[in-house]
């Protein structure tokens, strides 16, 4: 006689970050769309060549132009401001560097997001999958252990969805905090599968 069994297993891994990227804002004000423009585009390069980075990491990733006359409690006095969003990827290590000399060159900084690296993410949810594998088998035996039944093979698996923890700092978080020396907290992977596992009895093993 065979039957079957359905079990959920969990695996969790983790690692420190290995990537930090660092949104930054530049901006130019002037009476034309025109002056604005070329006002942040300024601004940008001189953050740009203020920042640590090589400048295959630093990139530009949206422009746009505001015409404050229809703006509610524009933040500046000239009828045009331009604002370029620039994204920094850089080890985390230098984080704070970045930081420093964003601001220093008038830079103003949106969020700090840390992340890994796509290649140690996938090798942290293939170990994940593997962790919730063996966990769903182990449920499935002990509860099979009850019935004197074994546990053969994997006749179906779904899997969850993927949960990826990830630390930012954002506007409260980058006001208050008192230095530059940002340490990211480990970033976690979990993996959730539901698995139906084949069960034999005695008789039918013989």
């Amino acid at each position: 006689m065979t039957s079957h069994i359905t079990t959920e297993g969990t695996g969790r891994r983790e690692a420190i970050p290995d990537l930090a990227v660092v949104e930054l804002t530049a901006t130019g004000d002037g009476d034309s769309a025109m002056i604005a423009h070329e006002a942040a585009r300024d601004h940008a390069a001189t953050i740009e060549a203020s920042l640590p980075a090589p400048d295959d990491r630093i990139r530009t990733v949206e422009r746009s132009i505001t015409d404050t006359e229809g703006a509610f409690k524009p933040e500046t006095d000239a009828p045009y401001r331009a604002t370029e969003r620039l994204v920094v990827d850089c080890v985390p290590e230098t984080v704070g560097d970045v930081v420093v000399e964003a601001a220093d060159a008038g830079g103003e900084v949106q969020s700090i997001d840390f992340h890994l690296h796509e290649a140690v993410r996938q090798e942290l949810r293939n170990e994940a999958l593997e962790a919730a594998m063996e966990r769903a088998r182990e449920k499935a035996e002990r509860i099979a252990a009850v019935e004197k039944l074994a546990v053969t093979e994997v006749r179906e698996i779904r899997e969850g969805k993927t949960s990826t923890g990830m630390q930012g700092f954002v506007d409260e978080a980058l006001d208050l905090a008192s230095d530059t020396d940002f340490q990211p907290s480990p970033v976690a992977i979990t993996e959730t599968v539901e698995v139906e596992f084949e069960l034999e009895t005695a008789s039918s093993r013989r």
